[in-house]
């Protein structure tokens, strides 16, 4: 199916870059698992499961009892999950080349769960509908999405962080993915014809102002081949951007944001 340019790029600092965010959403993504009733002996299947890191989480909720199944299309990102998932001992998980719209599972799953992956698919309400249709009756799915606006930096007291954050937005919008999906998320699963939880829940990681710096400069930085390719600045702007926010973040003495906010939301399929 025709989705949108990946606008980080499939490279090995992506790679360990979605390594470290991963351990700074995992207490969110947790919370949001736990919630969505996610339980020892499910199956589940990792939508977009990229270097492994969510499937990891879901092996060590659902127990030697359960298993994960990680599907993704980027075949380096899986070889790379996979020699971590050897490397640390994990038997229940395994990996697969594949698209969870489309990928024959076998019998249906018990949950279909993900995290910043439907931001990039070309039709999120059908993927949302393709998905569930792998999940059993009363099964559980749920996504944690991001919504990038400034929220995250205001302009009055962050200036710097507030720009790069729109200057990340906008790259993501050229790139066709949709970095306010967040906010769709709950209608977007009424679309498909799921039952969203009334009560979803919102977050953004905080860290010290050291963590928050590397963080949003490695981002940058990974995106800035794109972000030159779309015309959207020059290497030398975001140069300077990124000065800016050393000299705005490095002092600060109070906690800032490590990623933008973060939307979760689940849903029980019905019941036939």
């Amino acid at each position: 199916m025709d989705d949108t340019d990946y606008a980080l790029g499939r490279t090995k600092a992506e790679y360990q870059r979605l390594i470290e965010q991963a351990e700074i959403l995992r207490p969110i993504t947790e919370r949001m698992l736990l919630a969505s009733g996610v339980k020892r002996g499910m199956r589940v299947l990792d939508v977009g499961c990229g270097v492994g890191d969510v499937s990891f989480l879901v092996a060590s909720l659902v127990g030697p009892e359960g298993s994960v199944v990680g599907v993704d299309l980027d075949a380096a990102a899986l070889k790379f999950a996979d020699e971590r998932r050897a490397a640390q001992g994990i038997s229940n998980v395994e990996f697969r080349q594949s698209d969870a719209r489309s990928a024959d599972s076998g019998r249906l799953f018990d949950a279909a769960v993900g995290r910043l992956v439907l931001l990039y698919m070309n039709d999120p309400t059908e993927a949302l509908r393709l998905i569930a249709e792998r999940v059993r009756p009363g099964g559980i799915v749920a996504f944690q999405e991001p919504v990038t606006s400034n929220a995250v930096g205001a302009a009055t007291t962050q200036p710097a962080l507030a720009r790069l954050n729109d200057l990340l937005a906008e790259t993501f919008e050229r790139s066709g993915a949709r970095p306010y999906f967040g906010e769709e998320l709950f209608w977007r699963m009424l679309d498909a014809g799921l039952e969203p939880d009334p009560k979803p829940f919102a977050e953004i990681p905080l860290g010290r102002a050291d963590l928050a710096y590397r963080r949003w400069s490695v981002f940058v930085q990974n995106m800035l081949p794109k972000i030159v390719e779309y015309r959207l600045a020059t290497e030398g702007d975001i140069l300077d951007l990124l000065e800016r926010l050393r000299r705005e973040m490095l002092p600060a003495r109070g906690l800032l944001p490590l990623t933008s906010l973060m939307i979760c939301q689940w849903a029980r399929l019905k019941l036939q």
